[in-house]
């Protein structure tokens, strides 16, 4: 009787003792290679080096997660494939990449959908949140969201302030259907390519810009090449955190309890990080000679009106059922603001 008591209580204190790094029964030694876009001195590279942190004091120093930053094992599709192959064990990337793979995360992608961080933390850190990390694609296991930031748009030719000023101009835009279309739409050519390819398209003027999130503009040093930026705000980007299925049925329940309990913790350190380089990256590319053009709420408002038939299309193609709990969540959280 007192063996079965204490197998018990072993079973349920194992997962907190774990957390905090005390307990490590069945923990190997292990590298797992993280992969990710981003410079190391990114919003990405802060999380993923946190996490690595965490990993090796939860394991006792057992579990090694080595950083591979700036795309140096392949853009994220690439990535996405090495991880359903197994050959790459973990990395960081916006969800809506992963729509080729599942078409219901098109939503995150929904141009105007979340109006402030606040709206999109509480969705994410919900049931809604946690309903997209447990239908991950074939081949892979989601452990938590961290942050990417509000996606904003840059050219090499013109300030951005109305809707009427995308006209003509031909943007980089996220390997999404999605993303073409809203910018299309506003009256944009958007052009599909890998983030890897995308200083180089700008470089040499085969694009004139782009979109993405500030901070990722100012440590991939788009200011060399782009000298307009305007705060659209038109998606949120989360980062989802994947590890590959094939490495993650390898690993004992007490090594999976590692990383999801790293990734978890990350979470709100990393979220706190990457906002807070936004509002430097701001101040920073405007001494370095770029035009930030603030955009207002009421332009902002033409911008989502004029994207409305293609928010409305992708609302069909993806289903009520996958839209209609995200905005039933913003509105729980407009109600009480």
């Amino acid at each position: 009787m007192k063996k079965l008591v204490s197998k018990t209580l072993l079973g349920l204190i194992a997962p907190a003792l774990i957390a905090c790094g005390a307990y490590a029964q069945d923990i190997k030694e292990r590298t797992l290679k993280f992969s990710f876009v981003q410079p190391q001195d990114s919003h990405m590279g802060f999380g993923a080096k946190k996490f690595a942190d965490l990993v090796a004091q939860k394991s006792g120093n057992k579990m090694k997660v080595r950083l591979y930053p700036n795309g140096t094992l392949g853009g994220d599709l690439q990535t996405v494939s090495a991880l359903q192959g197994g050959t790459i064990e973990i990395t960081t990337l916006p969800p809506s990449l992963l729509v080729g793979l599942n078409k219901e995360y098109g939503v995150f992608d929904l141009p105007f959908l979340f109006a402030d961080f606040k709206e999109a933390d509480a969705v994410l850190d919900g049931p809604v949140g946690k309903r997209f990390l447990e239908k991950a694609p074939q081949g892979l296991v989601g452990l938590a969201y961290w942050d990417h930031g509000f996606r904003n748009v840059s050219n090499g030719r013109k300030p951005i302030a109305k809707a009427e000023d995308f006209q003509g101009l031909k943007l980089r835009v996220v390997q999404t259907p999605l993303m073409i279309e809203s910018f299309n739409t506003l009256g944009a050519n958007a052009v599909p390519l890998p983030f890897t390819e995308l200083f180089t398209a700008m470089e040499t003027r085969a694009v004139d810009g782009q979109d993405n999130p500030i901070v990722a503009f100012e440590t991939n040093k788009f200011h060399e090449v782009q000298k307009h930026l305007s705060t659209t705000r038109h998606v949120y980007n989360p980062l989802i955190v994947l590890v590959s299925q094939k490495a993650w049925d390898g690993l004992s329940a007490d090594e999976k309890q590692v990383l999801s309990s790293a990734a978890v913790e990350t979470r709100a350190e990393q979220r706190r990080a990457s906002r807070e380089m936004e509002q430097k990256a701001i101040a920073n590319i405007r001494s370095k000679g770029v035009t930030v053009t603030e955009v207002s709420p009421a332009e902002r408002a033409r911008m989502r009106e004029r994207v409305k038939p293609v928010i409305d299309k992708f609302t069909r193609e993806l289903g009520e059922d996958v839209v209609k709990p995200f905005h039933m969540e913003i509105e729980k959280v407009r109600a009480s603001k």
